[in-house]
């Protein structure tokens, strides 16, 4: 049997934060659909720097746990997981969905 090493997975959270200023006018006006491409395409300019920046931006003990044990193998078998990472690779999970206000 080889020999293998483990990968202690995470899914990070973080936050980049807009000012006011860095919104165009009349932003929470305009629909959903408008709202999530206009973040799509800033989000396409953010740096790799102001990346880590809002990951850094929180804090390791209340923000971020283990999400995924897996073995360093050919077929990064997983070991254990949250629901959070069953839920990462999943068809359709990274589309932002529009909510509407609730009334």
């Amino acid at each position: 049997m080889n020999a293998y090493g483990l990968n202690i997975r995470f899914l990070a959270q973080g936050m980049i934060k807009l000012s006011p200023d860095d919104l165009p006018a009349g932003f929470f006006s305009w629909s959903r659909e408008k709202q999530i491409e206009w973040a799509k395409e800033r989000w396409d300019t953010i740096s790799r720097e102001d990346l880590l920046e809002g990951v850094a931006y929180l804090t390791i003990e209340e923000d971020s746990v283990p999400d995924c044990l897996e073995a360093d193998n050919e077929n990064y078998d997983i070991l254990a997981q949250t629901p959070a990472w069953a839920a990462f690779d999943r068809p359709g999970s990274s589309v932002l969905e529009p909510v509407e206000p609730e009334e």
